[in-house]
């Protein structure tokens, strides 16, 4: 049987940081438009705002798509995936099974982590185009019920994580301004409501910003993008604010980035889908973090898709750290399906899903 880790720190939403800030990058611009016209296939598609989900005709798999939220549920001890399907999904024992939930949030670009003193999965999304809006629900294991904080985040590129040393999680708001600056917000949620904290250095950052938390040195890191730089900046949180590090090398900038812990060690791992030329595959980069400094390793699975880690731990230390990539098809009417990656610790390694169970 799996062990697994308390919680998880997933990236920020690809498409919305596309929405908000343009100047990411024209090829992986134009790859999010290319998979999409792959992916959105109208064969029993179901939205998120009519509740049950109903899994693609012929689906094996979870339809992972882009940016799915993804979270470990400490308590029920298996993985939640809420896809822009509007479908859940839950992983335990290297098996998939489909959840039909009474209630699920809105069709929008999600971002979720296990909150320990809810003892709950906390989810919070944007929705909308011309009005946009954010919305906050919680997964009990078997339903998303709806949360009403009186103040709530306002909508923009969101990366979120839980806070262990100071009880609650943080939340990154990244948008642009109107001139064309780029503002980062921190909200964090104390189990009841929403209150805004200090701001980033917004001169330094992107919407491409990734947290998760250090379980070793029992802190909360960001590493934000800088594509005019061609770099990262990395960030540690102490509840009053955000101060800047200095490491000897840095990952290079992404717009898809995760944050999440290693078993063993607790340090953190951050996984990416680095920017490329035009014509060019997605590359995958794994960068770990030893409390000084990023070392870079062997890269994960196939070059041409994005991977999605998920694991963290209230200790950090004891588990499996896991990564999802949905495999193209190999032939024009086979479907896609999705590839398990385990981190040993030195690399990632390839593994089978054994089984998909029947649906619940």
């Amino acid at each position: 049987m799996d062990e697994w880790l308390a919680h998880d720190q997933p990236a920020p939403g690809l498409l919305q940081q596309f929405r908000h800030h343009r100047p990411v990058g024209p090829s992986l611009f134009a790859l999010a438009l290319i998979a999409l016209a792959l992916v959105v296939i109208p064969s029993g598609r179901t939205s998120k705002s009519q509740g049950a989900a109903t899994p693609f005709a012929g689906s094996l798999t979870p339809w992972l798509g882009y940016d799915p939220a993804t979270a470990y549920d400490a308590t029920r001890r298996q993985v939640v995936l809420l896809n822009q399907a509007g479908q859940t999904w839950l992983w335990a024992n290297q098996t998939w099974t489909l959840a039909h939930p009474a209630g699920s949030p809105p069709t929008g670009f999600d971002v979720a982590a296990w909150d320990p003193g809810m003892g709950r999965v906390l989810l919070v999304g944007v929705v909308g185009e011309a009005s946009e809006f954010t919305y906050t629900y919680a997964w009990d294991g078997t339903t998303w019920t709806k949360l009403h904080p009186a103040v709530v985040p306002p909508a923009g590129a969101l990366s979120m994580a839980y806070d262990a040393t100071g009880r609650q999680m943080v939340l990154l708001v990244g948008s642009g301004g109107a001139s064309g600056t780029i503002e980062v917000e921190t909200w964090v949620f104390d189990g009841d409501r929403w209150l805004r904290r200090s701001s980033l250095d917004s001169s330094r950052l992107s919407v491409s910003t990734a947290i998760g938390f250090d379980a070793f040195s029992h802190t909360l890191l960001a590493v934000a993008s800088n594509f005019a730089a061609s770099g990262t900046s990395t960030w540690r949180w102490d509840v009053a604010g955000w101060h800047l590090l200095t490491p000897s090398h840095s990952p290079p900038p992404s717009a898809h980035m995760t944050l999440v812990n290693q078993p063993g060690s607790g340090r953190l791992l951050l996984l990416t889908g680095a920017d490329a030329p035009f014509g060019s595959p997605t590359v995958t980069q794994t960068w770990t973090w030893n409390g000084r400094d990023w070392a870079e390793h062997a890269p994960l699975g196939d070059d041409h898709v994005i991977p999605y880690a998920v694991t963290a731990a209230a200790d950090g230390i004891h588990g499996t750290l896991w990564a999802f990539e949905e495999v193209p098809p190999r032939t024009t009417y086979a479907l896609s399906s999705v590839a398990a990656f385990r981190w040993s610790g030195a690399g990632w390694e390839h593994m089978s899903i054994t089984r998909v169970a029947a649906t619940r």
